[in-house]
């Protein structure tokens, strides 16, 4: 398996697709901080952007970022016959499997480090500091997306094998992380709204308080709420939910 691994890894890491994903990423962000910089000073005079602002960016798209890395990592292996040539190079199922999802962990591992990096860099330069985050708050957000964007690589890498790296594989895979990041947003507004109490009840209430504890999408926000044991637990039951169910459909799926 090693051998998968280190070919997953030197592939994914020579990929022209990811470089464009870190490179649009990069623009993006750069232009946020530009333009919101250009606005208050245009609106409120010398006034400077504060880092919470900068620093949650990544947690804001990260979710679309990792699922759009895997996609184009797994998809494009099937697409190009690369999978079909591990097998016929003597490699076992379990063990193209399992390489995939280490790499993808490794590859979510390794975005959020550059993302983030990226925006300490640009805090520095560009705002007043931290305003509503502490230090603490700041580095805890960062460990949790990382560890959540861990989670949601390997659950959309089992996916795409599970699928076969079909188109239908863009379709689904985008389709989730869009769909989750709504009910998320919804999550928020009905658990912690700006102004009242929280008006749901029951077991709308439990299953908000669920998604929000422990689901990873739920934590790619930037605004940490639960210990790092909630977010641990979450994303280990996601992982282990993801390899073994991947394990066992792909061992039994017919590649075309």
């Amino acid at each position: 398996m090693l051998r998968v691994l280190y070919s997953d890894m030197r592939a994914s890491l020579l990929n022209k697709g990811i470089r464009i994903l870190a490179l649009v990423f990069a623009t993006y962000l750069i232009g946020y901080v530009i333009i919101m910089s250009i606005l208050l000073h245009v609106i409120a005079g010398n006034v400077r952007l504060n880092a919470d602002d900068v620093l949650t960016v990544y947690n804001e798209t990260s979710i679309f970022v990792i699922t759009a890395a895997t996609l184009i990592i797994y998809v494009n292996e099937f697409m190009n016959g690369t999978i079909r040539n591990k097998l016929c190079s003597g490699s076992k199922r379990s063990e193209i499997f399992l390489a995939a999802i280490i790499n993808s962990a490794f590859m979510a591992t390794l975005l959020a480090i550059m993302c983030q990096t990226l925006e300490l860099i640009l805090s520095l330069i560009f705002t007043n500091g931290l305003y509503g985050l502490t230090l603490a708050d700041a580095a805890y957000s960062f460990s949790e997306t990382t560890i959540s964007g861990i989670a949601i690589a390997i659950f959309s890498t089992s996916l795409i094998m599970m699928m076969g790296g079909t188109n239908a594989s863009y379709v689904v895979g985008l389709g989730i992380a869009l769909a989750f990041k709504v009910f998320g947003l919804s999550v928020q507004q009905k658990l912690y709204p700006e102004k009242g109490l929280v008006s749901i009840k029951g077991a709308k209430l439990a299953i908000y308080i669920f998604y929000d504890r422990f689901v990873p999408y739920a934590h790619c926000s930037g605004t940490p709420r639960w210990t790092v044991t909630d977010v641990s637990l979450g994303c280990a039951v996601l992982i282990l939910l993801s390899v073994i169910t991947g394990l066992i459909v792909f061992n039994k799926k017919e590649l075309k």
